[in-house]
């Protein structure tokens, strides 16, 4: 247990020595101006215009390749005809007749 308070405490100690040291890198640092400030939202305001640009860009590519797929997908309809066009096929062989007269022999195909 002990050395995991030891390390635990290390751990703090250099945690304590960035922090002071983050401190002493701001303290020399010069101080923030007005024009530095109004430049730095400039530059925000125009990140936050190309970024929108950006995202209608995307929004209108997604929207072309949607349509493109929509293209290349068949249509539940025209499945639906694919399907219809499925036969019955029927033997005509004597075995199958055997035993029948030849009222039976009546074939409905759909």
């Amino acid at each position: 247990m002990d050395k995991q308070r030891d390390i635990l405490i290390e751990r703090l100690e250099e945690k304590v020595k960035a922090r002071d040291h983050t401190i002493a890198e701001m303290a020399k640092s010069p101080p923030v101006t007005e024009d530095r400030i109004a430049a730095l939202e400039a530059t925000v305001k125009e990140l936050k215009g190309s970024i929108a640009g950006i995202l209608d860009e995307l929004l209108y590519q997604r929207s072309l390749i949607e349509e493109m797929q929509q293209k290349d997908t068949p249509d539940p309809e025209e499945k639906k005809e694919i399907d219809s066009t499925e036969y019955i096929i029927a033997e005509n062989t004597p075995e199958t007749y055997r035993g029948r007269g030849k009222e039976d022999d009546i074939i409905v195909v759909c």
